[in-house]
């Protein structure tokens, strides 16, 4: 029942994109899968914008802000139909309706398997990860509820009184599920991660296998398919951190890189999904947006990605060369060869520039992730095809070998092998060496942490495994037909026995090295190896709110799931993440119940605080390290003389302030 259930928040989460992103893609006349590949962006720009725009205008954060802007935009986009441009292939719209559902039905098969898998490590709907970052990230979303703010300009979740920037477009997207579903915040949250991994992501990914390797039935298909044989994306970063903004920001990072395609025309991009010429830059410009604004990460992992192929398509222009057509034949394009060469090296002048800045801006100055590996088994695991994971995935490592080999063949496709190989170099560099000034100047960005670097690789990878895949289901077309043919006399039986044999074998071998990534999902989320919210605390936490009266803020250890109270309960709590700038006289509060508790009345009278939530001394980090020391004494609270135990689950214990 509570699966069935949970299709309302799933439901809402893909009509909330579904209805955001449609009336840009029908103003702007897209036909075919071309209405996807602009909708989901688009849907995630209007959200990221109107989140910021709402407070502005006095708004509280709800559908009506983000759905006004949707239908604004739309209302922009229409009179600018004329000067954007007209799709390249006329032909392509009498195709549209079945070259929609082509693509949509291919990445529901990759999709499908994701799904599976989350499914399968979640659990239950309502599963809350066991990790750092989750008090965060739940806490957030109850933030937006109640202050009635997204914006990233007011989160001051973290900083009470003084707002910090913070992508808050995750957080935005899970509270306008929460609205509209009426589900509680960690099923919300799960419903997110389900339509972003499972059904978002893989629309980008066919997306992007179609830009690189052309617009055939086969290729789709197989584009499709493959986006569920990365293990370390989605599926692995699903289970760790739990980083949400990152894995939205990958997620759409596929859209930003068919729209920097088709402004560059690589390959057959503007063949397999024509768009208005104007178009091409609306996605570019609002996928980079969305991403940006789920994580800015973003912006260093496709300046990385398009290092080369901007460089390739400079090259190109300067030299005069041919540029393929909008039916994928080279010929000389009627810009005059002066303005391409000064075109040329504006772009690559301020595409350096861009780069530079956001190097030296985008620098972390946290060293302490530390490579796992030396630089020979960091190759391995990369070669392997499961960088930073257990096990390898050697069938899905050939097949991308036999697309780099063709990729290598055919010099117009060269450009592939430098975004791969550059995103490959990144992680190599963070999982291969020991820390260093040298390895935080070129992945800092990333915090230094492999395991992120490692999600990173996929996104190289992926065009190479289509075009590897595509080549060798042609080779070994006539034998599956054989086979086809001996179980059906039907030709056209056969033909689908054939293109299931295809697929079917494509998945099993796509999923030969998930293992690893499987058990990552299913231990972040095991509440029998629960290490920030264990089930006593979490049944303690849903009687809460019948016990403490609204408004009432709680004092307790941020470093146990104490903290999720604000989520859960919608009970407030003195410190909503291990990681923040409180008010001194909190840390005094927390400090003093036990060894001086006249000073820790003083403190609940100055603050109100009159309950306290003893979780224990069970950290989500097994060495808490800077964090723990203010709560180094906030133990043995059955010992302090102003406290009185008013309800308690296992260890779990609601304390109130009574002795003062």
């Amino acid at each position: 029942m509570a699966w069935i259930a949970f299709a309302a928040p799933v439901l809402a989460a893909v009509l909330i994109v579904a209805v955001l992103g449609l009336p840009a893609a029908l103003a702007l006349r897209l036909r075919g899968f071309a209405i996807a590949l602009v909708a989901v962006p688009a849907a995630f720009a209007v959200l990221a914008v109107s989140s910021i725009a709402a407070p502005i205008v006095g708004l509280q954060w709800s559908f009506l802000p983000a759905i006004a802007l949707a239908l604004v935009l739309a209302a922009v986009l229409v009179p600018l139909r004329r000067w954007l441009g007209a799709p390249a292939l006329p032909a392509a719209r009498r195709r549209g309706q079945q070259d929609l559902w082509l693509g949509l039905g291919a990445a529901a098969i990759g999709g499908a398997v994701i799904a599976v898998s989350l499914v399968v490590g979640l659990r239950t709907p309502d599963a809350v990860s066991q990790t750092f970052d989750a008090n965060f990230h739940l806490n957030t979303v109850r933030y937006i509820l109640d202050s009635g703010s997204a914006s990233p300009f007011t989160m001051d979740l973290t900083t009470p009184g003084a707002p910090v920037f913070y992508p808050t477009l995750w957080h935005s997207f899970v509270a306008l599920i929460v609205q509209l579903s009426g589900a509680a915040i960690p099923a919300a949250t799960n419903a997110a991660l389900l339509t972003v991994s499972a059904v978002f992501w893989p629309i980008g990914a066919v997306a992007l296998g179609r830009t690189v390797a052309g617009p055939s039935v086969r290729v789709t298909v197989i584009s499709g398919a493959l986006s569920s044989a990365f293990p370390n994306f989605p599926l692995f970063l699903a289970g760790y951190g739990v980083i949400y903004p990152n894995i939205l920001a990958l997620a759409l990072l596929p859209f930003l890189l068919v729209g920097l395609l088709h402004v560059l025309n690589l390959g057959p991009a503007r063949r397999a999904l024509p768009l208005p010429a104007g178009t091409r830059w609306l996605l570019l410009i609002g996928a980079l947006g969305a991403s940006v604004l789920a994580h800015p990460n973003a912006i260093h992992t496709v300046l990385a990605w398009a290092l080369i192929p901007v460089i390739w398509a400079a090259v190109r222009a300067l030299r005069g060369r041919a540029v393929p057509n909008a039916r994928g034949l080279l010929a000389l394009p009627r810009t005059p060869l002066w303005l391409r060469r000064t075109g040329a090296v504006l772009g690559v002048s301020g595409f350096f520039a861009l780069m530079g800045a956001a190097w030296l801006l985008g620098r972390s100055t946290d060293n302490s992730w530390q490579g796992f590996y030396g630089p020979r088994s960091a190759a391995i695991q990369l070669i392997g095809g499961t960088p930073h994971l257990e096990g390898h995935a050697w069938i899905v490592a050939a097949i991308v070998l036999v697309g780099a080999a063709l990729a290598w063949r055919h010099r117009s496709m060269r450009w592939l092998l430098g975004a791969a190989g550059l995103l490959a170099f990144l992680y190599w560099v963070s999982d291969g060496f020991p820390t260093s000034d040298w390895r935080t100047a070129i992945v800092g960005p990333w915090y230094n942490d492999p395991r992120r670097l490692a999600s990173l690789v996929p996104l190289g990878a992926l065009p190479l495994a289509v075009l590897g895949a595509s080549a060798l289901w042609t080779a070994l077309r006539p034998g599956l037909r054989r086979v086809a043919r001996s179980l059906s006399a039907r030709p056209r039986r056969a033909s689908q026995m054939h293109t299931a044999f295809a697929v079917v074998l494509l998945v099993a071998a796509g999923q030969a090295g998930t293992l690893s990534a499987m058990q990552a999902v299913r231990s972040s989320y095991d509440p029998n190896l629960a290490v920030l919210l264990d089930s006593d605390e979490r049944k303690l936490l849903e009687r809460i709110s019948d016990e403490v009266p609204s408004g009432e803020v709680l004092a307790n250890n941020p470093l146990n799931g104490s903290s999720l109270s604000y989520a859960l309960a919608d009970r407030a709590v003195l410190f909503p993440h291990g990681s923040g700038a409180y008010d001194p006289r909190a840390y005094t509060l927390v400090d003093s119940l036990v060894p001086a508790p006249g000073d820790a009345c003083t403190a609940s009278q100055e603050l109100g605080v009159n309950y306290v939530l003893d979780f224990g001394t069970q950290y989500v980090f097994e060495n808490a390290a800077k964090r723990g020391v203010p709560f180094k004494r906030m133990k043995n609270l059955d010992r302090s003389p102003i406290l009185t135990e008013i309800d308690r689950e296992g260890d779990a214990v609601l304390y109130q302030i009574t002795g003062c």
